[in-house]
């Protein structure tokens, strides 16, 4: 029965465009790398290769073991998004990492893969079309206090990103247009409000976002250089580890945050539309995956996959591309990374778990 299972479940397409992705991100993390240093490239195929193996061992089991244990997930997600508040170590002005020995685990990221399933699970077991108030109100909830807990740890960016994965579910679960419209006018009304207590670095990066120039030697010097760096490739490229902006150290975390610029300057337009291409396809087989399955479980989780991912991508090429603050958040199979590389091949094999699972009932 597992093996037809399995089977079932993989979706041939799917993988490869992830492979391939996978593969282009390995190549950006080697270019990125110094000359004749192979650390970073070395742990980041190590990262892929857990992440390939835990996916094939997340499609392989029942999804229910991920949805009907999913209060299990969640409240171990917070116990570790606390221990990090009082164990946790102090890197690139956050307070985000548990660290054991040589390895360096970021709670943060796993809590979107726990917030998602809890909330999948929650608007799935409602008797109702459209979410209730309590229903809304739980939700905002068990969103909430992750949120909180990583805003604690100084990582703003990643707190933020938990938003779409629950406006995303909520949507598709049957939130009422009215709901939606007047929620996105409080949140338009309240933006004033939030101003005030965001720090000063955070406003500079915001307002430099509007107008490069206020700010072009510090604030928007990061933004800035990217931007040249992606200008400077051309249609075809400097060629795989021939961008000057990316090899003389003019783009800070170019191996992470900034990949995209660094891939951009040495595949030029051709290979950062091909990203886009692969990521856009990542996207529509996952969407298809929703959309042919037969259980609201399903659904919805496969919505907060869709979600997560495609949040990650717009924002971060909106960084790079001088659209969005940089608030630090990854290119989800391309930046550098353990724990964000792990959590989304995990993610991936939820989904691919739930449709496989879908199809056999």
């Amino acid at each position: 029965m597992m093996r037809r299972r399995f089977r079932t479940g993989l979706d041939p397409v799917l993988l490869i465009l992830v492979s391939v992705l996978s593969l282009m991100g390995g190549v950006g993390v080697y270019s990125a790398a110094e000359p004749g240093s192979s650390g970073l490239f070395v742990r980041q195929l190590v990262w892929i290769a857990l992440g390939i193996g835990l996916c094939a061992v997340l499609v392989s089991l029942d999804y229910r073991l991920y949805t009907d244990y999913a209060p299990v997930w969640y409240c171990g997600g917070l116990a570790l998004l606390v221990l990090v508040l009082i164990y946790g170590s102090e890197i690139n002005g956050s307070r985000s990492w548990l660290v054991l020995g040589p390895i360096q685990i970021q709670p943060s990221e796993m809590g979107k893969l726990a917030v998602l399933l809890i909330l999948a699970k929650s608007l799935a077991g409602m008797n109702r079309r459209h979410p209730g108030t309590w229903q809304l109100l739980k939700v905002g909830v068990l969103t909430l206090v992750p949120m909180v807990l990583v805003v604690l740890q100084g990582d703003l960016g990643t707190a933020l990103m938990y938003l779409p994965i629950m406006l995303g579910i909520v949507v598709v679960a049957g939130l009422r247009k009215r709901v939606l419209v007047w929620s996105m006018v409080a949140v338009l009304c309240a933006s004033p409000a939030v101003w005030i207590y965001l720090k000063d670095y955070q406003k500079q990066r915001i307002l430099t976002t509007l107008d490069p120039e206020l700010d072009p030697q510090g604030v928007g010097y990061q933004t800035r250089q990217s931007q040249i760096a992606i200008g400077s490739g051309g249609v075809f490229g400097r060629g795989i580890g021939q961008g000057s902006q990316s090899h003389f150290g003019f783009v800070p975390e170019i191996h992470s945050d900034f990949i995209f610029a660094l891939l951009a300057e040495e595949t030029g337009l051709i290979g950062a539309g091909t990203i886009l291409l692969l990521y856009l396809l990542v996207l529509t087989r996952l969407i298809r995956i929703a959309v042919e399955a037969r259980d609201r479980t399903v659904i919805l989780v496969v919505t907060g996959v869709v979600c997560m991912i495609s949040s990650h991508v717009l924002v971060n090429v909106g960084m790079t591309l001088g659209l969005l603050p940089p608030i630090g958040i990854p290119l989800p199979l391309l930046s550098y990374g353990g724990s964000f590389t792990i959590v989304t091949f995990a993610a991936l094999g939820v989904a691919l778990s739930a449709q496989s699972q879908s199809y056999v009932n």
